[in-house]
């Protein structure tokens, strides 16, 4: 290949790594305008239940065109929407940018022109394809950059988040350290759930310094348990300043317990109640929770009545459908949450602290919530500890492993089930195949030419994991909990199969 046809091809590939995103996450804006969902009035009502980013980032906008008298409406939404619309979109531009390029820059320092561009361009459309096919293959019928929602923040960052990871992790510098930092304490400040981040950055610098890297290893790892800690503080401290100045109260958000409530009374037992009695502070304890759970059981949200519970505590996911029970479980979570414990404990505020006002009531039901979850979880954990929480570990087991098939394809139709197996057994075979090919074909070198793919897909696979078990763990998977990783996925994969042949 000529200089001057690579010259081209690099600079075509300058040019259409940044338009082709462009047009398509800005066309799609243009085209489906503002899309509001479920979730979306919370954040523009600026609900105590939100993490503080999202909400203040839609009422910026607001008040500037507040300021300036900007008013109507586009697609039916006010057009202060569309604003916020085409700034994630193009958040999620720069972000597929950025992806190709950084891959492209990577791979052309050891494949030829041709293979770094392939791999620059497939970074670029990783990201566009998935949300190609949410927006014109999945029920939703819509891309998340264009809805007002958190992933349409967080989703992008997630993605910036593991480029700077992988530099850093590549080139330990101060700069892509302070980077790492703070895209951690903006995300997970955008979605608690992305607090998933923390988890990964910890996780991948106890692996690597080490196990790996060991010369100042040590150093590297004390450094990253004291950011991330910072980060933590951080998280928490940004989440107080916004309360106290929205509500006058210095305290976090709310609803941090609701998750792993629901998911715990799933599989409680009416005997539970006996954790409750006599409670101090709070009169009639147990008399919410089995008005609670008997409401669970007339409405047959608790597991008794899944389909793949047929063989009773026996049940899990080697000899029973755990699919469909997965299914049953994720459509009782938000029923179960907001349909009973919510209006439950409202009720019971009203009734035992009629003094309170909105958000001292409010804070009081969230208390509530927390000693419910608090005392549900640790009797979990003791009858897992006797043997007799077999139905618990039922439900985690099978809500981990849905979370894996949809972090790279869907539970349904059933055959995705076994793609997605295929996929993560081609992903780990390549892997492993990269690493014998990097270790015996450059044996005594200092550094493999393709250490930086393997770390690469090792990002990206811990990332699929820890997201899978933490949200498995605490709340439903469906799609828009899980895709985080799905374009990294494929991209890693297509990395490591074309490297290995070099």
């Amino acid at each position: 290949m000529s200089n001057s046809y690579k010259d081209k091809g690099l600079e075509s590939f300058k040019i259409l790594s940044f338009v082709l995103p462009f047009i398509f996450y800005i066309g799609i804006a243009a085209l489906d305008g503002p899309v509001w969902c479920v979730d979306s009035q919370s954040y523009v009502s600026m609900d105590f239940s939100r993490e503080p980013v999202y909400p203040l980032f839609l009422a910026l906008i607001r008040k500037i065109f507040e300021i300036f008298n900007f008013s109507g409406e586009f697609h039916e939404q006010p057009s202060y929407l569309f604003c916020a619309v085409i700034i994630q979109s193009l958040l999620w531009v720069y972000a597929s940018w950025r992806l190709g390029n950084e891959v492209r820059n990577v791979a052309s320092r050891y494949l030829k022109a041709g293979s770094a561009l392939f791999l620059g361009y497939a970074g670029v459309l990783s990201q566009m394809a998935v949300a190609s096919l949410n927006r014109f293959a999945a029920k939703r019928g819509s891309m998340y950059s264009e809805c007002i929602m958190t992933e349409s923040l967080a989703i992008p960052l997630f993605v910036i988040f593991t480029i700077e990871l992988w530099n850093l992790h590549r080139v330990y510098l101060r700069n892509t350290l302070i980077r790492v930092f703070l895209l951690g304490i903006l995300i997970a400040s955008i979605r608690k759930q992305m607090l998933i981040c923390l988890i990964l950055w910890g996780f991948s610098a106890f692996v690597i310094y080490l196990f790996i890297n060991r010369q100042e290893g040590i150093h590297k790892f004390f450094i990253t348990v004291l950011m991330i800690f910072a980060a933590l503080v951080c998280i928490t401290g940004l989440d107080r300043i916004y309360n106290s100045a929205m509500r006058g109260r210095f305290v976090e958000h709310i609803g941090n317990s609701k998750g792993g409530l629901d998911t715990v009374l799933y599989t409680a037992r009416s005997e539970d109640a006996e954790l409750f009695k006599d409670y101090e502070g709070f009169p009639d304890l147990d008399a919410l929770y089995t008005d609670i759970y008997e409401t669970c059981k007339e409405q047959q949200l608790t597991i008794d009545f899944a389909p793949g519970y047929e063989n009773g505590e026996d049940s899990n996911v080697f000899n029973s459908d755990w699919p469909a029970m997965a299914s049953h479980y994720a459509e009782s979570y938000d029923v179960i949450g907001f349909d009973i414990v919510q209006v439950k404990c409202d009720a019971y505020v009203a009734e035992h602290f009629p003094d309170l006002e909105l958000c001292d009531a409010q804070l009081k039901e969230d208390q509530i919530e927390g000693i419910l979850l608090k005392g549900l979880l640790k009797n979990a954990f003791d009858r897992i500890r006797k043997g007799e929480g077999r139905p618990i570990i039922y439900v985690f087991t099978a809500n981990v492993l849905k979370a894996f098939v949809i972090s790279v394809a869907n539970i349904s139709p059933r055959v995705l089930i076994m793609i997605a197996l295929f996929m993560y057994t081609l992903f780990l075979t390549s892997f492993v195949l990269l690493f014998l090919s990097s270790v015996f074909g450059n044996w005594g070198n200092e550094k493999n030419v393709k250490d930086d793919f393997l770390l690469f897909a090792f990002l990206t696979l811990s990332g699929i994991a820890i997201n899978s078990v933490v949200t498995g763990s605490m709340i439903f998977p469906q799609p828009r909990y899980m895709c985080y990783g799905m374009g990294l996925f494929y991209l890693a994969l297509t990395c490591d199969i074309i490297a290995t042949k070099k």
